[in-house]
C-alpha cells in the first residue's frame, strides 16, 4: 500500500511539472503562430537566438519538398512570406532581379550555373614562381639611330597596339625619305613619258624603239622606289606615316619616326630618356601584356611520371594561390613540362599560363600551386564552383534557384575541393541551379538580421 502511495506521489509530480511547462509555453504564442509554426510543420530548423523583436538571426532552408508550403505562409504583413521585402529573408529566400544576373558579355553581378556531376581530380602540390608571359612580352628598341624627341608614356601606363611610345629625330631617317620622294617623283615622271611614247606610236608619229626606252626607264624608277619604300617600312614607318610625309613634302614631320605598341600591354620597364641617342637593339622599353603570366614551378622526381600520364590524357588544369589574396584562386593550364632534371634539386620545371583578367598577379611574386592531375580512374562526384558555397557559423550552404526570380538558402554538406569546384555530399540534386560569381549579395541580404535590419519593425 505504501509503494501505491509513493507510484501516485510521482505521477501527481510529474502532472504539476507539465503543467507549468505548458503554461511557459504559451508565452510568446502569438509570435510562434506567425513564422515558427509553419516552419516546424515542415521540418525547418532554426539556428540562433530570439533577439527579443520575434526575429530569428539565421533561418536556414528547408527540404525542397517542404519548400513551397514553408515560403507561401502569410506573414505579419498579410502576404505570401515570399513576397514579402521586409520578411522573406526570415525562412531564407532572396530576391534577385534579372538585371544583376551576368549575362554572356553582360555585365550583371550575379553568375548562375547549374549542379553537376564531374570527376574529382587529385591535387599535386608545388611551388612556384610568376614570371611574365614571353610570348605576350615586347622589348621596344629602335631599327634606325636617332634622338629621342619625346616620350608620351610612362612606366605603368597601359597601351593599345598602335598607340606612340616615343619619337625619334633621325638623319638616315630623312635621307632615307629624301630617297624615296625622289624614287617615287621619277616613277611618276616616268610612267607619263611613257604613256606620251605609247599614245604617240598609236598616232604613228614616234617610233618603236622610243616607247621601249620609256618602259625600261620606268620599269628602273618604280623598282627603285619600290625598293625605297620596302627601306621605310622596315625601319618602322606604317602606311600612314608614308601618307603624312607626303602631304607635308619635308615638312616638319621630315626625318622623324614614331616608334607604336606592336601589341597591347603595360608599360613594365622604361629607359628612353628626351634627348638621349637611342641606337639599334638598345631596348627603350619593355612592353608585356599582364592578362596572362606563367608560372614556373619544381616537380619532383617521384610525381613526374603521375603527371605526363596525365598530360597524355588530356590539357592539365592548375590552380594557383598567393598570399597577397589568399582566397581567390588563378586558372591556368600547364603548358609545358622540363625535358631536363636538376642535378642539385632533383626537380623538373613546369610552366602554366595562368589567366590573370584584373592584373592581381604580379611578376616576381611567389605562389603555391595546385596541378590537377586525371589518373584514369577517377571518381564522379556532385559539384558547385567553390565560389558558389558559403559558410555561416560553422554551416555550409549554397543559393539555389527556386522559381522566378527566387533563391532560397540550401544548407549543403560538402566534401573535397578540386580544380575549383567543391563536392557536395548531401543538399543538392544534379540539374539545380545556384548562384555562383555575386552570391555574396544574396548572402549579405540573408544576414541582415545579423547586421540589425528588422529590429525597428
Amino acid at each position: 500500500m505504501k509503494m501505491n502511495e509513493s507510484k501516485l506521489t510521482k505521477i501527481s509530480g510529474l502532472c504539476v511539472l507539465l503543467a507549468v511547462l505548458v503554461m511557459a509555453g504559451g508565452c510568446g504564442k502569438e509570435k510562434a503562430d506567425k513564422h515558427t509554426a509553419p516552419e516546424a510543420e515542415a521540418g525547418y530548423e532554426k539556428h540562433g537566438a530570439d533577439d527579443g523583436h520575434g526575429h530569428v538571426a539565421e533561418p536556414t532552408a528547408a527540404p525542397s519538398a517542404d519548400m513551397e508550403k514553408r515560403v507561401s505562409e502569410k506573414c505579419e504583413h498579410s502576404i505570401p512570406i515570399y513576397q514579402c521585402d521586409e520578411c522573406r529573408y526570415e525562412v531564407g529566400v532572396v530576391k534577385l532581379d534579372a538585371s544583376l544576373l551576368k549575362q554572356a558579355g553582360g555585365s550583371g553581378l550575379v553568375r548562375t550555373q547549374s549542379v553537376v556531376r564531374t570527376k574529382a581530380l587529385s591535387a599535386l602540390p608545388v611551388t612556384g614562381e610568376v614570371v611574365l608571359n614571353g610570348n605576350a612580352t615586347v622589348h621596344i628598341s629602335p631599327r634606325i639611330a636617332g634622338i629621342v624627341e619625346s616620350v608620351p608614356v610612362d612606366i605603368g601606363a597601359s597601351v593599345k597596339a598602335g598607340d606612340t611610345l616615343l619619337t625619334l629625330a633621325s638623319v638616315e631617317l630623312g635621307k632615307a625619305a629624301a630617297e624615296y620622294e625622289r624614287n617615287r617623283t621619277l616613277s611618276e615622271l616616268s610612267g607619263k613619258v611613257l604613256a606620251r611614247e605609247t599614245k604617240l606610236m598609236e598616232q604613228n608619229v614616234g617610233s618603236g624603239q622610243d616607247v621601249i626606252d620609256a618602259q625600261m626607264t620606268f620599269e628602273q624608277h618604280r623598282t627603285d622606289f619600290k625598293a625605297s619604300e620596302q627601306m621605310l617600312h622596315v625601319l618602322g614607318l606604317t602606311e600612314e606615316d608614308m601618307a603624312e610625309m607626303r602631304e607635308s613634302q619635308h615638312g616638319a614631320n621630315a626625318g622623324r619616326l614614331a616608334i607604336r605598341a606592336p601589341v597591347t600591354g603595360t608599360i613594365i620597364e622604361k629607359h628612353a630618356v628626351i634627348g638621349e641617342t637611342a641606337e639599334p637593339g638598345k631596348d627603350l622599353m619593355l612592353l608585356s601584356d599582364l592578362t596572362t603570366v606563367w608560372v614556373w614551378a619544381d616537380v619532383h622526381s617521384r610525381d613526374l611520371g603521375k603527371l605526363i600520364a596525365a598530360e597524355k590524357r588530356g590539357p592539365v588544369e592548375v590552380e594557383i594561390t598567393v598570399n597577397a589574396f589568399p582566397k581567390k584562386r588563378f586558372k591556368g593550364m600547364l603548358d609545358y613540362v622540363g625535358s631536363t632534371m636538376s642535378e642539385q634539386s632533383r626537380t623538373v620545371k613546369v610552366r602554366a599560363a595562368v589567366q590573370n583578367p584584373d592584373m592581381e598577379l604580379r611578376p616576381g611574386m611567389f605562389c603555391e600551386a595546385a596541378v590537377f592531375l586525371d589518373n584514369g580512374n577517377a571518381e564522379e562526384v556532385l559539384a558547385v564552383p567553390q565560389g558558389a558555397v558559403f559558410s555561416d557559423e560553422g554551416k555550409d550552404f549554397v543559393f539555389k534557384h527556386w522559381k522566378d526570380d527566387f533563391y532560397v538558402r540550401q544548407d549543403v554538406r560538402k566534401g573535397r575541393e578540386f580544380s575549383g569546384m567543391a563536392e557536395i555530399v548531401e543538399g543538392l540534386h544534379a540539374g539545380e541551379t545556384v548562384a555562383t560569381d555575386g552570391g555574396f549579395l544574396l548572402k549579405s541580404d540573408i544576414l541582415r538580421e545579423k547586421m540589425g535590419a528588422g529590429c525597428a519593425d
